[in-house]
């Protein structure tokens, strides 16, 4: 969900003319063209359009084409491959609000590019659409953010983070900014309180200088606001009175923070951390890579691209508690038992979330996940888009999807989604 939750609606409105909107919106078609087989050229990719609906389903499987990048080396081992016990579950019928869906007619309609279940570690489900093949390294937008927030919580498993400290005790740069006085976990489950305005219709909002920051939107000639995701950081302040901690506020720039963070407790790049931490541990197929501005400073909050596969397995090694499909101890069983756990639900649905009759009704959000609370425990990382991993530890289920939707945000299809999860596990629990 990198750069928040009010696309969707700003989609509707009129007013929105400005250049920086169409690079993040573009056309919204609902039957956009797919990408099979076709260039760039003849897709009409621009930069004004890079994430639009007749546009997204080649750019993201291709951003390395448009987007400055950093490698996430998958190390010099052997890939860990994964072992098949083969159930096609593209016939899973289910109800959505008293509607009859299938999997396979509600993943179509997504515009799913990719869909893989694993079962006790074994796929049970993998397919592909539109071109796109086990090899291909998807965008995957704010499931990055879940890579963050388990690597912060595995340091503050280790004692290098601690999560009542102040952001500024281990980053001065942002002293006296919204980030100075508040504490790594509520930075880390996003309750401080920052003014970051996600308003699309508004060209002074705060979304669109992070979004330059990077490339997802362009600087005007006359642009003299901040180039990089550091300095822009630097300038946020917060709004009203409110406390951190109070409710939670979901902000891509958050996650960029836990991101600096790592780097300044490592004394590494994120993307080397995240190589050296997780995908050079879990027997990764490919190497993945990661959006970067001109410092060369990770986009953490919705940078990373990988194959559908290699995401599984880090949802396998979740489920496993810190485990590798060879019984290796990656993380510590402690960050995955406090991400497990759930947040504060008070918060989630003080800040606008989880109220009775939502699709995240009674939901919670800990170590830069969202937490069901159901009776599974059951958690996912979420991408705006349609980019899942879904993670059941009762259950041993984990689901990937990567997806080029139409639109950014839809709740009725994520409870179409949600609902195809509770479906597929039941299914696969008789089995």
């Amino acid at each position: 969900m990198v750069f928040g939750t009010q696309l969707l609606e700003a989609t509707m409105r009129k007013s929105i003319l400005t250049l920086s909107l169409a690079v993040l919106m573009g056309s919204f078609g609902a039957n956009a063209n797919p990408a099979e087989g076709k260039t760039r050229v003849e897709m009409g990719i621009n930069e004004s359009n890079l994430l639009a609906a007749d546009q997204n389903r080649y750019t993201y499987k291709n951003m390395q084409e448009f987007m400055k990048t950093k490698n996430v080396d998958s190390g010099a081992n052997t890939p860990i491959l994964l072992s098949y016990a083969e159930q096609q579950l593209g016939d899973v019928h289910f109800l959505h609000q008293g509607k009859p869906m299938t999997l396979q007619g509600m993943l179509e309609k997504h515009r799913a590019d990719a869909f893989v279940v694993l079962k006790d570690g074994k796929i049970v489900h993998e397919q592909y659409f539109d071109g796109q093949t086990e090899r291909t390294q998807h965008q995957m937008m704010s499931v990055t953010k879940s890579f963050t927030g388990i690597i912060a919580a595995t340091l503050v498993a280790e004692g290098k983070l601690k999560r009542q400290v102040q952001i500024s005790e281990y980053i001065p740069e942002l002293k006296g900014s919204a980030f100075g006085d508040a504490s790594v976990g509520k930075v880390m489950d996003m309750s401080n309180n920052v003014k970051y305005s996600e308003k699309y219709e508004d060209p002074n909002a705060e979304v669109f200088q992070h979004m330059k920051t990077i490339g997802f939107a362009p600087m005007e000639n006359d642009y003299n606001g901040p180039k990089t995701i550091h300095e822009f950081l630097s300038t946020l302040n917060k709004e009203g009175s409110r406390q951190h901690g109070e409710e939670f506020h979901y902000i891509s720039a958050n996650t960029d923070v836990v991101a600096w963070l790592i780097e300044r407790v490592e004394g590494k790049p994120f993307n080397v951390v995240l190589s050296e931490r997780i995908w050079s541990k879990l027997g990764m197929e490919r190497d993945a890579f990661i959006i970067v501005d001109d410092e060369g400073t990770a986009l953490a909050s919705g940078g990373l691209n990988a194959t559908a596969r290699d995401l599984a397995k880090f949802g396998q090694m979740l489920v496993s508690q810190g485990k590798n499909l060879v019984g290796e101890q990656v993380l510590p069983k402690e960050s995955i038992q406090s991400t497990q756990n759930g947040g504060d639900v008070d918060a989630f649905e003080k800040g606008g979330y989880g109220a009775k009759g939502e699709v995240f009704e009674g939901w919670s959000y800990r170590n830069q996940f969202w937490h069901t609370n159901n009776s599974n425990q059951a958690y996912t990382a979420l991408g705006i888009f349609g980019q899942w991993i879904y993670v059941d530890p009762t259950e041993n289920v984990v689901i990937v999807r990567q997806a080029s939707a139409p639109t950014s945000i839809n709740d009725v299809w994520d409870g179409e989604m949600l609902s195809a999860i509770d479906a597929i596990i039941s299914q696969l629990h008789k089995q």
